[in-house]
């Protein structure tokens, strides 16, 4: 039986919605893509830069292509493959001027089609295609091939295997690291299949690795086409989501394999894709729903939705969760985002292990004293890039250890102030741990409200190993670990593995890798959308009061200013209450916004 990996690449974005004659609008297309990767896809064919004449629904090429969050997904995925199609010189250096890191190109096999679809010969079309190709390969993008056409032309009917082979070697022999093969009408068969691999391996002497397939369902054998291809020893596949994509020279003909259908074949069959099947099956009802018609053209995928639908709620998966950011602030260690109510703050010295340095430390404080005071925010994290969440203050030459009691001063109030701002904010705080956290790096997570991390996030109060102690820290970390363990975990100077952590409750929910914690964080913010700003701060005061004056008459007097505040008839209490009577959820991020009046948003 084989088992040998396959990469799917996902072509609904592009291939997929290109034909639909009513325009999508860009955010649906933002989403579809950020949806798409959240399902573990390695590679997602974004956009075509082409005239907007010749295919309208593309038109947003450049919009899409500039979005801060595309081109944040582009920074932040290693391993992520983002490719464009381009249709000549004019399209690669619009791609290279957006930052665009890989390219396809396209060549039909055929000389009907190549006239009908790119006004020129086959010849003409390899000139270009060869040009398009060297010049890119010289500017260290990666290139990727297709070849449309391999077994009919809607214009010349049969195609000539060495016709194909022709195209292949071409683009090959100019740098593609690998041809996509398009049945572009959907007539193939696996015995067809099976003698033009054989071709193109055997006599034409192409590598069976670099090439792939992409297979049209005009008559319904897309999948076993692929599962021949797949036997003869091809491991990359083009798909599409819910199977959208058409085909323009058979009307009504079902288009692109559907990647749902792909995958589940794939899986029962033991073969590794390294997809999410429940998150894309999620992603094809989703989009489909947003689409003219509605029409979902996966059958695995209509099928599993099914299924799901009909388990009891105890069984069935939460909703998609995965939303989209925003770039709103990129400054020299640090970045933030914003999706609604929610902002992230991303600490970006990963080669320094994210080391709070002066500078980074005065602009955390000013971005959560800034977000405490802004209606428009309702929930604050803080994560990292690379391979740790936070070393704690930075040690290299510039550090402020040692340098005398001015120094010691300065950096004693920053550092105090940084971690009460955090504890002061009246927003819910979440520390989102990508990786390891040492020191300071552990007070800025405890001093948050609530923490997810991955299972490689250990957590170690290193201070001791230094001849230093964990000072400005250590409220949080004790009032938060206990007395106990917190004495146990400094003088130890041990690392405290993420299993501790969550049996203790100190972190939420634990992923398996920074993938998984971007999907966790997402389910938690969706899930806090159901629960009141306001409601949330009042019950921050409760957990405040229990610590700084429990048994007090401070913690009596404070409780009893919450408990009238709840009760207001204006207040947030009165909304939900009626909302709750009524048998209705309230999502409050959309309440806030539609309800209150408030200034400006600040950040």
């Amino acid at each position: 039986m084989p088992s040998s990996p396959v990469r799917i690449v996902e072509v609904g974005p592009r291939d997929g919605l290109q034909n639909i004659t009513t325009q999508i609008p860009t955010p649906i297309k933002l989403e579809l893509i950020h949806h798409l990767h959240q399902t573990g896809l390695k590679t997602i064919e974004l956009t075509s830069l082409v005239s907007p004449r010749r295919i309208p629904q593309l038109a947003d090429c450049r919009d899409l292509l500039q979005h801060p969050s595309i081109r944040a997904l582009a920074h932040d995925s290693p391993g992520l493959r983002l490719p464009v199609l381009v249709p000549n010189l004019k399209g690669l250096k619009i791609a290279q001027s957006l930052d665009v890191k890989e390219i396809a190109v396209f060549v039909s096999a055929t000389e009907g089609f190549s006239r009908a679809n790119i006004n020129c010969s086959v010849e003409v079309g390899l000139a270009r295609a060869r040009e398009v190709v060297g010049r890119a390969v010289q500017d260290g993008l990666a290139v990727r091939g297709y070849v449309s056409c391999i077994f009919s032309d809607p214009y010349d009917g049969p195609t000539p295997p060495d016709a194909v082979l022709r195209c292949v070697q071409a683009l090959l022999q100019e740098g593609c690291y690998e041809v996509s093969l398009g049945d572009t009408l959907g007539v193939g068969s696996p015995a067809k299949v099976r003698r033009l691999l054989h071709y193109l391996t055997e006599a034409g002497g192409i590598p069976v690795g670099a090439l792939a397939g992409h297979f049209h369902d005009t008559y319904g054998q897309a999948v076993v086409n692929i599962w021949e291809a797949y036997t003869c020893g091809v491991r990359v596949f083009d798909s599409s989501v819910a199977g959208l994509g058409g085909c323009p020279f058979a009307p009504g003909a079902k288009g692109n394999a559907a990647t749902e259908d792909v995958v589940y074949m794939f899986q029962e069959a033991g073969v590794e894709t390294g997809v999410d099947l429940a998150r894309l099956v999620e992603t094809g009802i989703w989009i489909a729903k947003q689409l003219p018609g509605g029409e979902n053209g996966s059958r695995a995928g209509v099928a599993l939705a099914g299924k799901t639908a009909a388990k009891s709620p105890t069984d069935s998966r939460p909703p998609l969760t995965a939303l989209r950011w925003t770039l709103a602030i990129d400054a020299e260690g640090m970045r933030l985002f914003r999706c609604g109510g929610n902002l992230k703050i991303v600490l970006n010295r990963p080669r320094n292990g994210n080391a709070l340095t002066a500078k980074m430390i005065a602009e955390l404080h000013s971005l959560i004293d800034t977000a405490s005071s802004d209606p428009a925010v309702s929930r604050l994290v803080i994560t990292g890039t690379g391979r740790f969440f936070c070393t704690g203050m930075d040690l290299g030459k510039s550090t402020p250890v040692a340098q005398g009691k001015e120094s010691s001063e300065a950096q004693f109030a920053r550092l105090t102030e940084l971690f009460e701002v955090i504890d002061r904010c009246p927003k819910v705080t979440i520390a989102c741990l990508n990786g390891p956290a040492f020191g300071g790096g552990v007070g800025l997570a405890f001093a948050c409200d609530l923490r997810l991390c991955t299972k490689a996030a250990t957590v170690t109060l290193s201070e001791g190993k230094l001849g230093l102690c964990p000072a400005t820290i250590s409220k949080y970390v004790i009032r938060e670990w206990g007395t106990a363990f917190a004495r146990e975990a400094m003088l130890s100077a041990r690392p405290v593995k993420p299993d501790q952590l969550h049996s203790l409750g100190l972190v939420a929910e634990v992923a398996e890798n920074p993938g998984d914690l971007d999907k966790e964080l997402d389910a938690l913010l969706v899930r806090l959308r159901h629960v009141s700003p306001h409601a949330s701060r009042m019950s921050k005061e409760l957990v405040r009061l229990a610590w700084k004056h429990a048994g007090k008459d401070e913690q009596a007097s404070g409780i009893k200013a919450l408990f009238h505040e709840m009760m207001q008839p204006d207040g947030d209490g009165a909304h939900g209450v009626r909302e709750f009577q009524s048998g209705r959820p309230v999502d409050w991020d959309a309440y806030t916004q539609k309800t209150k009046t408030t200034p400006e948003a600040k950040l």
